[in-house]
């Protein structure tokens, strides 16, 4: 087995963006991490049936929003949650889930695509 070493020198050229995954929309404003506790209402699509959670605001853009709560939800469920805006003012995010993934033994990051005519201003 031969083993090859690489010695890190300046970087040389410019910096080519990343392209995104295929079928994965191209994000339109960046994200920006933002934590407060948040109650987070689920609606199950196929189901209709309603849940409400504790959980934290991870991330958020005009976009969309990641939230970390204790429980696993589909994709598409739908996503009610009240959040606190930076200016004090109480923010209403609507959306669907469009990932979801384990963070911790015993935790969920969700994806959420808000649904509004009037995104948050957070960029």
């Amino acid at each position: 087995m031969s083993t090859r070493s690489v010695t890190a020198g300046p970087v040389t050229g410019s910096i080519k963006p990343v392209p995104s995954a295929p079928g994965r929309p191209t994000r339109v404003s960046r994200r920006t991490p933002y934590r407060v506790p948040c109650r987070v209402r689920l609606v199950d699509a196929a189901t209709g049936q309603a849940r409400s959670v504790v959980g934290e605001t991870v991330n958020i853009s005009t976009g969309g929003v990641a939230l970390q709560v204790a429980v696993n939800a589909p994709i598409g469920t739908w996503v009610e949650t009240l959040v606190d805006h930076p200016n004090g003012d109480p923010l209403l995010l609507c959306g669907t889930v469009v990932h979801s993934r384990r963070t911790l033994t015993s935790s969920y990051e969700l994806g959420v695509t808000i649904l509004s005519d009037t995104p948050p201003a957070f960029a």
